[in-house]
């Protein structure tokens, strides 16, 4: 723990930066207009002064040349960055020679950049200016407000992050399983008011959410509707990257380090597998999905990390593969001789076995529907 004596002259500017970077905030880019010229800078230091009348302060650097120029214009703009916006955010907390040249934006007033895709927009003009230390504060009042779906970026401790809260997640999850489970042969208009109702979430949660499947690509987005169409091949191929990464961290963490009750359950779940798959055949797709759900959730599991199982639990993989395998898909040996050269690379505390098997084993879905589609 960090602590300073109040009778000394205070904390050292880097004992300071190490305290107050513990405290999470925001994101936001902060952009002006002045002389023909567009000045951005990332700032996180916003925050709500009055809503009578609707103020709100920021802080620059007064070396910044954002600073100067709002100074000169008298008015600016604040972007709350969106969660997927962290290549936005370190590049205008860059000192690149055109921060905008790669950024959609459009003009607010005083022709202040409005950064495309932020989660919401305050444009202000400057009613107070005071100098703090190396900082300028800026005290502005609010001419327009506008606000979008979505998640904001989140700082700390020097790194950029997602700010989620858990009703937000709870109903990402809840949305994700309905609208997998919608899926068929045909679009489906997805109503957000009749999910609300049925899955007990609050209708803007939901909202939410499926602004975020449609980035994930499971939902087709047009202004305000949402449909939910037959699963791209791609972003069922997406989905088991994402796993495969899981499985690669939980094996490079305890391949030769389980023990020996650990490697029995392993085995027998894999003993589980075999009765689904006969030739080029499914026998019985549900029942496939069920055990080979529970054999790599115990895989991942060994790492006993809570953040990584609930991770790989969040892909929801056994929901859109009840969906995308059935009696009619094509199967392969090859998955059942993967889970067993699994289970012996892990008994023999082989690594590097463990790894090829798995890279390989990602690989089947693509397979599988090769041959589905050549049949």
């Amino acid at each position: 723990m960090t602590t300073t004596d109040l009778t000394t002259e205070g904390p050292s500017k880097w004992e300071f930066r190490d305290v107050m970077g513990r405290f999470a905030s925001g994101v936001t880019v902060i952009t002006t207009h002045v002389d023909g010229t567009d000045f951005g800078a990332a700032a996180s230091a916003v925050s709500s002064l009055s809503d009578e009348p609707p103020m709100l302060l920021i802080c620059l650097n007064v070396t910044s040349s954002t600073a100067q120029a709002i100074v000169k214009a008298g008015t600016f703009a604040v972007n709350v960055l969106a969660e997927d916006s962290a290549p936005i955010a370190q590049r205008f907390a860059s000192k690149a020679p055109d921060k905008f040249a790669t950024v959609a934006f459009e003009r607010g007033h005083g022709d202040a950049p409005l950064i495309s895709g932020s989660i919401a927009q305050f444009e202000c003009v400057v009613e107070e200016t005071v100098r703090g230390g190396t900082h300028l504060v800026f005290l502005a009042r609010a001419v327009h407000v506008t606000s979008h779906p979505g998640n904001p970026l989140a700082y700390y401790r020097g790194s950029f992050g997602r700010m989620e809260t858990a009703p937000d997640a709870a109903a990402l999850h809840a949305v994700r399983d309905y609208v997998v489970g919608a899926v068929s042969d045909v679009s489906v208009p997805l109503d957000a008011d009749r999910i609300s109702a049925e899955l007990d979430v609050e209708v803007g949660r939901t909202y939410q959410a499926l602004v975020a499947l449609a980035n994930e690509g499971l939902v087709r987005r047009s202004g305000a509707s949402f449909e939910v169409e037959p699963v791209p091949d791609q972003v069922i191929f997406d989905y088991y990257a994402a796993k495969l990464a899981v499985e690669i961290g939980a094996a490079a963490q305890t391949v030769g380090k389980v023990g020996q009750d650990e490697l029995a359950e392993l085995r027998r779940l894999m003993e589980s597998t075999l009765e689904y798959v006969h030739g080029e055949e499914f026998s019985d797709p549900e029942g496939w999905i069920r055990s080979n759900a529970a054999f790599h959730e115990y895989l991942v599991g060994l790492a006993g990390s809570v953040i990584l199982n609930e991770t790989y639990k969040g892909l929801r993989l056994p929901a859109l593969e009840i969906r995308s395998i059935t009696q009619s898909t094509k199967a392969t040996g090859k998955l059942l001789d993967d889970h067993a050269a699994i289970v012996e690379g892990y008994e023999a505390g082989n690594l590097e076995g463990v790894l090829r098997t798995l890279v390989a084993h990602a690989s089947r879905p693509q397979e599988t529907r090769a041959a589905s589609a050549a049949g």
